[in-house]
Order: C-alpha cells, then sequence, then structure tokens
C-alpha cells in the first residue's frame, strides 16, 4: 500500500514537473549577467586584420549559454525588471550564433533556440531612444530571400517603430503582420507575437492583441545546411534607410535597435492571449527608462567673457563613444553679454552653428559641388575626416576661427579631383567674430576649376531630437531687406513662398524668425549680390511645412538624404540660399565674404549694419602712413603709425559707422588711450582692446560700441 502511494506520487509530480516546465520558455534573456572581458592582442607587424580587445557576453538564463554581446557601445541599465540592455543603435547587438568544434567531428559545442513544429512566441519589453532607419529584429530567426530561400520568423521594428512579425512559408513566401500603431519613444513598451499552422499570426502591444492573421502554406523551416544565427538588434541585411531621397548618393548598411531591451523570451507554443497579457502586467512598470536625455550641445552658460574655448563637447554616450577625438576637438565662441553662442562642433562635422539664448541651432551652411556619387559637402564628411577648426585669434576686441574641410561624398571621394595631382576642393572659412555678435564669413575654395558651379550658402535650422522644424521657427519664419530699406516677411504657413520671391528688389539682408529672443542673420554686400532663392523642394507639408531631414546632423551613416517623419532623431530644415558674387579671386581660387550674426533688433538694424560694411565710412589719418577699410574683417586697417594717431570717420545715411574695429599693425605692446569725439573713453565692455602677435608684429585691434554718421578718434601710445 505504501508503494502505491510512493508511485502515485512520483507520477502527479512527474507530471507537474513537466507541466510547469511545458509553461516554461525555452530561452530568456534577463541581462542579469552581462560581462566584458579584455585581452591584449598577440599581433605582429605586417598582419592586417582588425585587431579586437574587448569582448562582451550575455547569458541566457533557461540553458545557461552565453553568447556574444558586440558593438562599441552598450550598458547594462535599469530594467522594467532587474537589469536591461542599453544597445548603442549604432554598433551593440547579440549574436546567437552556433559553435561546433571542427577539431572533434564537428561536436555541437554551443546550440542556440530552436522552436519545434513550427509553433513559437517571441516576447520582449522595449524603450526606444530613436526609431531605427530601416526594418531591424528585436529577435530574428529568418534567412533572408536574398540567399535563395525564405526560411524562419522573426519580430521586427520598421522604420515608423512599428512591430512586424514575419513568418516564412513551405511555398517560398515571407507572410506579415504589422503594426498600425507605432511604439513610444523613450517609454517601456511590451511587445509579443505568436505563429502555429492553426492559430495563425497573432502580434499584441502591452498585453493587447492588435492584429491577428492566418495565412497558407505552413511554416517554413530552416534547414541547417547552411546554419542561420539568431540576431538581437541588427538587421540582417544590409539596405538604405527608409526615407531615402538620392539613392545613388546613399549606401546600403546595418540597421540597429537604439534604445533598452529586458526580459526576451521565446516559447515553443502559442501563449494565450490571457498569459501574454499576464506577462505584461507582472513587469509594467510606469518608471522612465535609463535613456540619456539627447540635445545638441553648446556648453555651459556663458560666464560672462567673450571668448573662443577650445573644448569637447559631449551629446550622449552611444553617440559619443567611437568618436576617437579626445581632448580639446570642439570650439565654442561665447558672448559676455548674451548666452548665445557660435559652436564649431563635430557632431555637425564643423559646420558652424550660431546658438540663441534658448538653445536654438542656425548655420550658413557651406560650399558644394558635386560628383557622379552625389553631393561633396562636409555634410557628407560624417567623421569629420576632412574637417578641423583652430582659433587663430581670442582677445577681448575680437575672436577669428579657421574652419577648414574637403568637399567630399559620403564615400570620401572629392568633387572635381584632378587625376593627376590627386588634389580635389577644399575651402578655408575664417570667421573675424566681435563682441556685438556679428561675423564676416571669409570663404576661401580652393578648387582646380573654381568658377564652375558650387554652392556657398544654404540658411539651415539645425534640430535637437524632439523638435520639430516648427518649434523652433515662426510659420512667418523669413524676412527679407534690401539696402534702400525695403522689406517682406515670408509665411510658410498656408503654402511654401515662391521659390524666387520678387520682393523687395535687389534683396541683400535677411533675419531668420526663430522663436527666441536673438535672432540669425545674414548679409550680402549690396554691390555683390547676385539673387538668392526660398528652398521650395522636398516638402511634405502633411509632415511638416518646411523642409525636413536627418541625414545630417550626427548620422554616421553614409547617405546624403533622407526624410524625417518623426523628431526621434537629430535633424535640419532649410529656408533660403544666397547667389553673390566673388570679392577675389585666382586661377586656384575664389573668395566670396558674407555678413552674420545674432540680433535682436529687426531687418531695418540689419540694414543698416549692412550699410556701414557695404559701403563703409571713408577714414583719414594723421601719424599714420596708410589706412584702408577691410570689408572682408569688418575692419579698418592702419599701418605705419606714429605715438599718436588721429582717425577721422565721415559717413552719413548711406555710410553709417555701426560698431567699428581697426586693426593697427605693428603697434607693439604699449598701452593706449583712446579718445572719441574729444572725450577720453575707458577700457571697457563699450571700447575694447586686443593684441594680436604675428611673425613680424605686434598689433593692436580695438573695438568700439558706436552708432554715428561721424567719429573723430584719437590712439595714443603710453
Amino acid at each position: 500500500m505504501k508503494n502505491q502511494i510512493y508511485v502515485s506520487f512520483f507520477i502527479c509530480f512527474l507530471f507537474a514537473s513537466l507541466a510547469v516546465n511545458a509553461q516554461q520558455p525555452i530561452a530568456h534573456f534577463d541581462f542579469e549577467d552581462v560581462r566584458v572581458e579584455r585581452s591584449v592582442v598577440e599581433m605582429v607587424r605586417g598582419e592586417t586584420y582588425v585587431p579586437k580587445e574587448v569582448f562582451g557576453y550575455v547569458k541566457e538564463i533557461v540553458e545557461n549559454i552565453v553568447y556574444d554581446l558586440e558593438g562599441k557601445y552598450y550598458k547594462q541599465v535599469k530594467g522594467v525588471k532587474g537589469k536591461a540592455l542599453l544597445l548603442d543603435g549604432y554598433s551593440a547587438f547579440i549574436n546567437l550564433e552556433t559553435i561546433y568544434d571542427e577539431e572533434n567531428d564537428d561536436k555541437l559545442i554551443r546550440p542556440i533556440p530552436e522552436i519545434e513544429n513550427g509553433k513559437f512566441t517571441v516576447e520582449a519589453w522595449l524603450a526606444l531612444g530613436a526609431y531605427p532607419k530601416n526594418t531591424t529584429p528585436i529577435w530574428s530567426h529568418r534567412r533572408p530571400i536574398s540567399e535563395g530561400s525564405a526560411q524562419g520568423y522573426s519580430l521586427e521594428l520598421d522604420a515608423w517603430g512599428r512591430p512586424e512579425l514575419k513568418v516564412a512559408t513551405k511555398n517560398g513566401k515571407t507572410e506579415s503582420l504589422i503594426s498600425d500603431q507605432p511604439i513610444k519613444l523613450r517609454k517601456w513598451t511590451h511587445v509579443a507575437a505568436s505563429y502555429s499552422d492553426e492559430s495563425g499570426m497573432s502580434l499584441y502591444l502591452d498585453g493587447k492583441l492588435i492584429g491577428k492573421r492566418s495565412i497558407e502554406g505552413g511554416y517554413g523551416e530552416i534547414f541547417h545546411h547552411v546554419p542561420v544565427s539568431i540576431l538581437i538588434g541588427k538587421s540582417r541585411v544590409p539596405a538604405r534607410p527608409t526615407g531615402t531621397i538620392r539613392p545613388y548618393g546613399t549606401e546600403s548598411s546595418h540597421t540597429y535597435i537604439d534604445g533598452i531591451i529586458d526580459e526576451i523570451k521565446l516559447f515553443d507554443r502559442v501563449l494565450s492571449d490571457d498569459e501574454i497579457y499576464n506577462s505584461f502586467k507582472r513587469n509594467s512598470t510606469s518608471e522612465d527608462p535609463e535613456l540619456p536625455l539627447r540635445k545638441l550641445p553648446s556648453g555651459p552658460q556663458s560666464p560672462g567673457i567673450f571668448r573662443a574655448v577650445n573644448t569637447t563637447l559631449d551629446y550622449y554616450p552611444s553617440w559619443d563613444a567611437p568618436w576617437a577625438s579626445g581632448e580639446n576637438a570642439d570650439i565654442v565662441v561665447q558672448f559676455d553679454e548674451s548666452d548665445c553662442k557660435f559652436v564649431f562642433w563635430r557632431g555637425t562635422s564643423y559646420i558652424p552653428s550660431w546658438v540663441t539664448e534658448n538653445g536654438i541651432h542656425y548655420n550658413n551652411g557651406f560650399n558644394e559641388g558635386w560628383n557622379d556619387h552625389g553631393s561633396c559637402e562636409p555634410m557628407s564628411d560624417k567623421k569629420a575626416k576632412y574637417s578641423s577648426v583652430k582659433i587663430v585669434e581670442s582677445n577681448p576686441a575680437r575672436v577669428v576661427v579657421k574652419w577648414r574641410y574637403g568637399l567630399v561624398d559620403v564615400l570620401g571621394s572629392f568633387a572635381f579631383e584632378d587625376p593627376e595631382t590627386g588634389w580635389g576642393d577644399w575651402t578655408n572659412e575664417t570667421y573675424y567674430i566681435y563682441p556685438d555678435m556679428t561675423a564676416v564669413r571669409k570663404d576661401v575654395l580652393l578648387s582646380n576649376a573654381p568658377h564652375a558651379a558650387h554652392e556657398w550658402q544654404e540658411s539651415m535650422m539645425v534640430l535637437s531630437p524632439g523638435q520639430r522644424p516648427e518649434d523652433v521657427l515662426e510659420y512667418a519664419a523669413l524676412t527679407l531687406g534690401n539696402i534702400e530699406g525695403d522689406t517682406k516677411t515670408f509665411s510658410w504657413e498656408d503654402e511654401v513662398p515662391p521659390g524666387n520671391p520678387r520682393e523687395p528688389k535687389d534683396k541683400s539682408a535677411q533675419v531668420i524668425n526663430t522663436k527666441s529672443k536673438y535672432k540669425p542673420f545674414s548679409a550680402i554686400r549690396a554691390q555683390d549680390i547676385d539673387g538668392m532663392d526660398v528652398y521650395a523642394g522636398e516638402i511634405r507639408r502633411d509632415v511638416s511645412v518646411f523642409p525636413w531631414w536627418n541625414h545630417w546632423p550626427v548620422a554616421p551613416r553614409p547617405t546624403d538624404g533622407r526624410y524625417a517623419n518623426y523628431e526621434d532623431r537629430a535633424a535640419h530644415a532649410s529656408l533660403s540660399h544666397w547667389f553673390w558674387n566673388e570679392y577675389e579671386s585666382t586661377d586656384r581660387s575664389m573668395t566670396k565674404i558674407m555678413l552674420c550674426g545674432m540680433t535682436k533688433g529687426d531687418i531695418q538694424d540689419i540694414i543698416r549694419l549692412n550699410r556701414s560694411w557695404s559701403n563703409p565710412a571713408e577714414i583719414s589719418v594723421k601719424g599714420a602712413k596708410l589706412a584702408k577699410y577691410r570689408p572682408d574683417e569688418k575692419a579698418y586697417y592702419i599701418s605705419e603709425v606714429e605715438d599718436i594717431v588721429f582717425v577721422e570717420l565721415n559717413g552719413g545715411l548711406n555710410s553709417p559707422i555701426v560698431n567699428p574695429a581697426f586693426v593697427i599693425k605693428n603697434w607693439g605692446s604699449s598701452k593706449i588711450e583712446v579718445t572719441v569725439n574729444g572725450t577720453k573713453k575707458e577700457i571697457d565692455k563699450n571700447l575694447r582692446v586686443g593684441y594680436k602677435n604675428t611673425l613680424q608684429s605686434q598689433d593692436i585691434i580695438i573695438w568700439m560700441r558706436n552708432d554715428s554718421d561721424n567719429l573723430k578718434i584719437i590712439f595714443k601710445k603710453i
């Protein structure tokens, strides 16, 4: 009798155990066990393979098998339950690959999870930092059709953030079930999908069934004559980004999950609706995921000093990680009377941005050429390989920054490259920046054919993740003016403005109407202007009333055009182009100059400033042999001076004096006493003095705040 009780108990226990095991997943990644190992590479001179010294691993906890965690940056973070895994969106993924012992009759030493009889359920928790640029898997054990046959299954995300279940069938099809709604960014979302020949395909979001369909043909299982790995977080096949505008200027690349993954489970059966809902409820959380803030950097608040500073501006860890830049990679110009900045950052390939007091970024573009592969410009130089910046001057009166860049396509090939010399187009842009947030952009194109077609300017908003063009721009985004004072403002609210606006005639100044106190402006000398246009192409008014792309900035993949559909990534929007004639040229170069900066005034203030630059007040001097105005620096140059120099500026309505600057050559280290219209002035914020050392001399630079038609000044050595 006692033996019968023991046998009955054992049978009950056995069936209970089998029932419990039947409920368990066949694979489970909880990301509690993630580790990194480092090994010094043994490599001799002459070997050319790509060395690796850092190795990542993650454990699957049902079979206790360790799989490879690849990529430049990944991190354990807080999950919905315990720890989770952050993937960088650029290189990080998990690779579940079968390993055989080649020296022991190909004995299996690391298997991968396999479903049986074509039945499965996959579930995972996700918190996305950005939507994928093309379809990428949460879990993929599917052979792509490009390998000759459709086999297996996958749970993926498309470029709109919509979960999609794909199942290969025996009759060679790949069937799909896709969500109508995207996953919310920066929020935890539970995604699940299941399939069997009997129940068909099912898709769930946050525990709710959102799609179901039956298919014909039966599950197309994977044949093992060629193994297929399981990928988590990386597309199996390279592809161009969804939204590519110019395929010839875009290379195919892999797509990665940008965000956090947790509690990934695979079952070899179909879970019921209640089971999936209970799984969701079990780990549901209202806490925000541990995703770092993504905001285009411009440095800390200004300390009240006008200066240029070498620094390295961090964006967020996943993006920062692969950059081989180190300290002092970037330059920030700070101003002492506002928190506006002028920023040269590697994330924009050093295309410099004026940044408003509330963090809105704007730039005037760059030089652009073309070749068979598309646009050749610093925007295409994704890693800033051909772009660099240096501080030339930084003193209380003036800052000078030089930006040098190659006109290259996304593959690094130059525009108009000479086959004999190997030299293509380069540009040296030098910015002469003054305390009143005005600057001259001196743009020198170095080319085998400088008169060939090039683009020299584009008015662009640079957007942080979370910003749409409408968030930073008024609908009436552009105000234009000419040197006579005629103006007109153009709005995008109801329709795109005309591509070639007729009014005002001979326009030469513009203000960008950002949602800020200080607004960007630019101007062309009246004698140089050759027209302008409004950026009227590539606009999708159902998405944004402004043209909007995200292939730049901070995007490392080789593409020169991709539409933005969401504000999930850094992006840019364009408003206009200036066209104007050269300031000077040679057989191998062409120089153009423009005025730019920030203003809290209106277009009439910029017109008056442009008059002072286009038609400067005449200068006469005593105590010096030479004096002339340099529009490429917005400064009067005085040379061969005595100890006292008398300066008279004679202007008028069409030649006003607005915050003039002076460079006195070979002044030496002597201090200076300045008298303006008979009054001795103190060196302060309205009168600033700096020194510049060259190989030949020590020059003094003076900047003064003044708005008048006539001015008498005495410069005296003391």
